[in-house]
């Protein structure tokens, strides 16, 4: 894909569109009918290609120490003058967008990374927000950020998506906006403000030449398992039985698929998802449970048998970290707005505190 040319046409094509779909609920379609296109162009050099997620709240705590995060995966931090990785799938890789330099890594804390959002944050998000415009602006402004600025670099600019990172980072954001649909059985939930005003399904998804989608549709990239998204996650419900009726461009309410299960955590080690479940509901009074994890709310733990694989993750149970704060350079270049940025950061850094303060254990 490299030599021919279809990293710099994807760098390129995220670059241009880059102020069309940030910022506003176009953010969800337009990067998973993105990762799509990706997968297809792939699939013509390998017909078992696929993009894989990136689960990044597990190494929340310490993501230098992510498996991925290594030489023999996504690689390391850039090295010398210029930053350039010398490791990894992408190791000294020479781009030509915009300009011709290497592929370049700049970890955001003194040659470490800054604790990312832990899965707990997401997990409130997940149940408490109930509307896209809402899960949107909680995903851009937290984890989706903390990712980028953490790896640097490319990640840092418009054309980050020359770096694979990219791809799996995004391709795990997709996974919580399905794990959100499938939460609220709002499979075509899609308000607020699309590319171009008032959000509607009927939106044509923005795309540029390099990387066509032949006028792709909101609607057409809402729902798994249908049409051309022929995908599904492994730690997330399968598409619905049948698909969700919303016609006409209208936004979708809450649709009554009584067969759908609520994803009531933000991380996909399953295990973790019923300790850290049934440690929230036990450790937090019926008010702070109504206001940041109203899932819980009627919740019962599932029986299980402890596994022998099951160990003691380093770290666990001790306070969850504080998540960073978007650079001021970042809200910039998004054109977001810096007020709102930090209201939710606030937001996020009150769920944490909640948790710190109860009795509860973090089994991340």
């Amino acid at each position: 894909m490299a030599q021919d040319g279809w990293i710099g046409r994807f760098g390129a094509s995220h670059d241009r569109l880059f102020s069309r779909v940030h910022g506003n609920t176009c953010f969800f379609p337009f990067h998973r009918r993105y990762i799509l296109e990706y997968e297809n162009i792939g699939r013509t050099y390998d017909p078992n290609f696929v993009v894989p997620y990136w689960d990044a709240t597990q190494s929340a705590r310490n993501p230098m120490a992510d498996p991925l995060l290594s030489a023999s995966a996504l690689g390391t931090n850039g090295q010398g003058g210029n930053n350039c990785l010398a490791d990894g799938i992408q190791g000294n890789s020479q781009l030509t967008y915009p300009n011709q330099h290497c592929l370049r890594r700049v970890y955001d804390n003194n040659g470490s990374i800054k604790q990312w959002y832990a899965p707990e944050v997401i997990s409130s998000y997940i149940q408490s927000d109930t509307s896209l415009a809402r899960f949107r602006e909680d995903i851009e402004y937290s984890l989706h950020g903390a990712v980028h600025l953490g790896m640097g670099g490319d990640m840092d600019s418009g054309y980050a998506a020359q770096d694979f990172s990219f791809m799996v980072h995004h391709a795990n954001l997709d996974r919580l906006w399905w794990d959100w649909q499938n939460t609220h059985n709002s499979f075509m939930m899609y308000d607020g403000n699309g590319s171009n005003g008032p959000a509607s399904l009927s939106d044509t998804i923005p795309e540029d030449s390099s990387v066509p989608f032949n006028g792709a549709t909101v609607e057409s990239v809402m729902v798994l398992g249908y049409g051309n998204v022929c995908y599904t996650y492994d730690s997330s419900p399968s598409p619905p039985q049948s698909y969700p009726a919303a016609g006409g461009g209208q936004n979708q309410q809450p649709s009554p698929n009584s067969n759908r299960r609520p994803v009531l955590s933000g991380s996909s080690n399953m295990a973790n998802r019923i300790l850290e479940n049934s440690g929230i509901q036990g450790a937090l009074g019926s008010d702070a449970i109504s206001r940041f994890f109203p899932g819980l709310n009627g919740w019962r733990s599932p029986a299980r048998r402890r596994s022998y694989q099951e160990k003691k993750v380093p770290g666990c149970g001790e306070p969850i970290p504080f998540p960073p704060r978007l650079t001021p350079e970042w809200v910039k270049m998004h054109g977001y707005d810096a007020d709102r940025v930090e209201m939710f950061h606030k937001h996020a850094c009150e769920i944490v505190e909640v948790l710190n303060n109860s009795t509860y254990k973090s089994p991340y």
